[in-house]
């Protein structure tokens, strides 16, 4: 009798991945064979969106080209907040507008046939109504992912799933984002990168990322910008590129919202929902939520081997946590005049939690023998505030509306207190300790900007000044309790105030040319920097200055269809925070310390990049080949000690390479099926010198993840995902690679679909995560592994309404 071999479930899900990967591109070659046409010349499109009634430009109104005789979506996009759209180089043809928003009618334009490159609609009225026409359903699903010459954009308001996922998992279906096994966020493979919200620093992201993003819900955000070769314009922090979140807002008269509540097991609450309105020329737009959690016992076992003393370290422990957070924000615009706007922007976040962990501890010498025992009781709690405010003014030129000044002030501070207590009980040989230590650290950053654009013809030109004073402080200490009297004393020599200031000023230049079929942006950014770091209880000071020409080039060449080649260079540079800075030593597990150094300096990075991008039809596609490399890196390192404490900090420590393909793919097929692939591999090598011996790290990492949305029957939805990450290639060891699931059923109801349910399940097939972390090196070797529960279910409630304004 014949037994069919047993395929592990991991080798199932790959499998799947594939046979998903191979349909949709099968799919994706079809429509772009059937579609290419011979190229004679191309045109460019533009206008300005206004309301027939006011004269008001309207922001965000989704404008569709089609070939006359097909009602299928050509090319989309949005007007900008002035109103403004474009299509550039479009393959000539004979074409029609359509142009929908909630609240106005839908229109539709056909477009004259002219021998001209350029066809200038001017002022395009639309009227408002009570009531949404059925015209505004003259496209199929919207899609997901948009590609630009600069940068991938996804709408997170066109996924259903918005209603009621949070911002942190609905990341993990953009682009060229990607997490580790500790759900810390990476972007184009990298874990430097800068974060803006609006286009702006935010205090909300002063702190870890994940932790952030997991608390806010997707159904405050528009859409996410993903730039992984900024302009000139952009600041020159964040190796990876720049990840922009845009938040809801509003640009017609009335008021919209959404509410939304969900629970989850483990146990787990979320509340949260954004107001925006606009009645004449005031505009207004808040925000608010709050996320509880509180999750179960997790595990870890830690091994060691000290290969020079032959003394092996194995450590189990079990922890858990509880965690709240509430973030609100709003902003106030006026229409000064039609060219005229300013804006003012307030924000305030607040999180605190508490964690307890409790390690067995074990040494023992070359023959296993057990030589010495405790066990570390450890107690922490922490709380973090922060606030933003903002001041902006734009203005527009009457005529064509695409010269501008804009003028923008913004003020952050974010304040952080963390206090542990330890107990280190004996159990063998050991003396023991009671312990408690605090740290206390604040930031604070006033930036102020001016941006001017000028149109030069088809060409643009882009000026710009910006000054950024940061102020940061720690004051932290360490105290140790006696066992004669149960006082704590103070440890002078674990105690400290640090202060670290930075001042950076900064102007840029961008000059953007097209002519026919090509295009180039070109630019410099000049920015010099001066930093002041301040020991105050030991009276030493450092104050190095830098001054950095980044440059930025990108030359397109527009294909035979809609398909666009790229191919860009630009310079990036990771300038160390204070969280690499702080010399604040974290001692709770005596065996295993981290701090980190304040003699880093910047590093930066250069970086190459070729991208095609394909838009047919319903079809968005995006394939890049890049290479970058840093010299000087900022790499974090571990190091054992004579007394085999394991030593973990940051340092300039060698040049790191990444060689890589990624491909995403966005797809709807029958009106009902929707298709989203991310795809990335890359190879990496770390070269460096670590206590003067020279070391070498290296090897393939990749990660694929697929996700499908079917609409069916009356407002019902289920949705799925499927992923799997690989081992990460570090400095001195590997990560573990892992798998990642979540399936879903959203249920739309009451009039207009303004409620929605869903029944959510993350990790369906699994109910724990392992991951594992080593280290190697010539004279030590560990391992870390933890068990997490992952598996979550979740049930959410979302109502959206409003009352726009009929003329």
């Amino acid at each position: 009798m014949l037994v069919s071999p047993k395929i592990p479930k991991r080798w199932k899900q790959i499998l799947l991945l594939a046979l998903l990967c191979y349909f949709q591109y099968s799919v994706l070659y079809a429509k772009a064979a059937a579609t290419v046409n011979t190229f004679i010349s191309t045109i460019t499109i533009k206008g300005e969106v206004r309301d027939s009634a006011t004269q008001a430009t309207l922001s965000y109104v989704t404008v569709v080209i089609q070939e006359v005789g097909n009602n299928q979506a050509f090319k989309t996009t949005l007007t900008n907040e002035n109103g403004l759209f474009e299509f550039r180089e479009l393959p000539k043809n004979q074409y029609q507008l359509v142009l929908t928003y909630i609240g106005y009618k839908a229109k539709t334009i056909p477009l004259p046939a002219s021998t001209s490159p350029s066809i200038n609609m001017g002022k395009v009225m639309l009227g408002a109504t009570v009531k949404q026409l059925k015209e505004a359903e003259i496209v199929t699903e919207k899609l997901l992912v948009e590609q630009d010459i600069d940068k991938i954009t996804y709408n997170v308001a066109f996924d259903p799933e918005s209603n009621f996922l949070n911002t942190l998992d609905m990341l993990r279906k953009v682009p060229l984002l990607t997490f580790d096994a500790d759900d810390n966020l990476q972007l184009n493979g990298n874990n430097n990168y800068l974060i803006l919200v609006n286009g702006k620093r935010s205090s909300l992201f002063s702190g870890k990322p994940s932790e952030v993003l997991s608390g806010l819900p997707a159904s405050a955000i528009k859409k996410v910008e993903i730039i992984t070769n900024p302009s000139a314009a952009y600041e020159a922090t964040g190796v990876g590129g720049i990840i922009n979140i845009i938040t809801q807002k509003s640009s017609i008269g009335g008021y919209s919202g959404s509410g939304n509540l969900s629970v989850k097991n483990p146990r787990g609450l979320t509340l949260g929902g954004y107001l925006t309105a606009k009645t004449g020329k005031f505009g207004l737009s808040n925000r608010f939520n709050h996320n509880a959690n509180n999750s179960p016992v997790n595990s870890s076992n830690f091994f060691r081997e000290d290969r020079i003393r032959q003394i092996r370290l194995e450590q189990t422990g079990k922890s858990n946590s509880n965690s709240q957070s509430w973030n609100m924000g709003s902003e106030l615009s006026y229409d000064l005049t039609p060219q005229d706007l300013i804006s003012a922007s307030f924000s305030h976040n607040i999180s605190n939690g508490r964690n307890s962990n409790v390690q067995e501890v074990n040494q023992r010498n070359a023959v296993a023998e057990l030589t010495e025992a405790y066990q570390n009781l450890n107690t922490g709690k922490n709380i973090a505030r922060g606030s933003d405010f903002s001041l902006n003014y734009q203005h527009s030129s009457r005529k064509t509306g695409q010269q501008l000044l804009a003028l923008s002030f913004n003020l952050i501070n974010s304040p952080n207190k963390s206090t542990s207590d330890f107990t280190l009980q004996p159990v063998l040989n050991y003396s023991g300790r009671v312990s408690t230590t605090q740290s206390m650290d604040e930031t604070r950053e006033f930036t102020a900007q001016a941006d001017y654009v000028q149109p030069i013809g088809k060409q643009a030109l882009e000026l710009g000044i910006k000054s950024s004073l940061e102020q940061n402080s720690s004051d932290y200490f360490y105290k140790n309790r006696q066992p004669e009297t149960g006082i704590f004393l103070l440890d002078s020599s674990q105690s400290n105030n640090f202060g670290y200031h930075q001042a950076i000023h900064a102007a840029y230049v961008s000059l953007n040319l097209r002519k026919g079929a090509w295009g180039l942006r070109t630019g410099a950014r000049l920015e010099a920097a001066r930093l002041y770091a301040d020991f105050t209880s030991s009276g030493t000071r450092a104050t190095p200055q830098y001054h950095n020409l980044f440059p930025t080039i990108s030359l397109s060449r527009l294909l035979k269809g809609s398909s666009t080649l790229k191919l860009s260079y630009s310079q990036r540079i990771q300038r160390p925070g204070l969280y690499y800075l702080n010399p604040y030593v974290d001692q709770t597990d005596p065996l295993n310390i981290s701090f980190g150094n304040p003699d880093l300096n910047p590093a930066t990075s250069h970086i190459f990049q070729l991208d095609y991008n394909l838009f047919v039809k319903d079809i968005s596609a995006n394939a890049s080949i890049f290479h970058n490399f840093t010299n000087n890196s900022i790499q974090e390192f571990t190091i054992l000690g004579a007394d085999s404490v394991a030593q973990t900090t940051y340092s300039n420590l060698g040049q790191d390479q990444h060689y890589g393909f990624s491909l995403s793919t966005n797809t709807t097929l029958f009106r009902k099926l929707s298709l989203n692939l991310n795809s990335r591999t890359q190879y990496v090598t770390f070269t460096s010198l670590i206590e003067g011996k020279p070391q070498r790290n290296e090897g393939f990492t990749y990660n694929l993840q697929g996700s499908a949305s079917y609409r069916f029957g009356k407002n019902w939805r289920v949705s799925g995902t499927l992923g799997y990450n690989s081992p990460n290639v570090l400095l001195q060891g590997r990560t573990g690679g892992y798998t990642l699931s979540s399936l879903s059923v959203n249920k739309e109801f009451l009039k207009s679909k303004k409620a929605s349910i869903a029944l959510a399940v993350r990790s369906p097939d699994r109910k724990y995560r392992r991951a594992v972390s080593e280290v190697n090196s010539a004279t030590f070797y560990q391992q870390r592994t933890s068990y997490s529960v992952t598996r979550q279910f979740q049930l959410s409630l979302n109502y959206r309404f409003s009352q726009l304004q009929g003329r």
